[in-house]
């Protein structure tokens, strides 16, 4: 004769049985392990969240500012000119700097009196703030660089100072009109 019980099918997440058996904690660690899991690889591949701590992004940008950084999209397709993405300083350290993509690889890049200039023809830029100084020298941009700059131009570390960016250093891109506050 068999009880009524076994007769039943077992479900994974049946409420009747999580309270009468011991396998509960069992079904809440692996539940909370594949949750962090997945929020992790989330983070680090898809979308993330961001907090600006620089001026050189004004007035699109203030220091403060919140935003969410689109990761999975460069997997896709490589940064485009006036792009505003996400930069690793270094890839040994956590900090990061926000900047608008102004030169693309195999492009050259120079500077004179204030104005950019790519390929020889000057470069519209209606967001900049003040000038682009110092003058730079004609540069070849490399198969794998960029070269960014901030729209504060008076206050940015950028391009000029530490050189072209190389594409594994760009962590994602922002779009500003999907920006956010808390």
């Amino acid at each position: 004769m068999k009880d009524r019980r076994s007769r039943t099918k077992r479900k994974f997440f049946d409420a009747r049985y999580v309270k009468r058996e011991n396998r509960r904690s069992h079904r809440l660690a692996f539940i909370l392990f594949w949750s962090i899991l997945l929020y992790f690889v989330f983070e680090k591949h898809v979308i993330s969240l961001g907090i600006l701590h620089e001026r050189s992004m004004q007035p699109l940008l203030n220091d403060g500012d919140t935003f969410l950084v689109n990761k999975y999209t460069y997997h896709f397709s490589r940064p485009q000119r006036l792009d505003v993405v996400v930069l690793a300083r270094n890839l040994y350290t956590e900090g990061q700097y926000v900047k608008r993509v102004v030169g693309l690889p195999g492009e050259t890049v120079s500077i004179r009196r204030g104005q950019v200039y790519i390929n020889g023809r000057l470069l519209n830029e209606p967001y900049a703030v003040g000038d682009t100084f110092p003058d730079h020298a004609p540069m070849q941009i490399g198969p794998d660089d960029y070269f960014v700059l901030g729209d504060n131009r008076m206050v940015s570390e950028d391009s000029r100072a530490f050189g072209c960016v190389p594409r594994r250093n760009i962590e994602g891109r922002i779009r500003p009109g999907k920006l956010f506050s808390f």
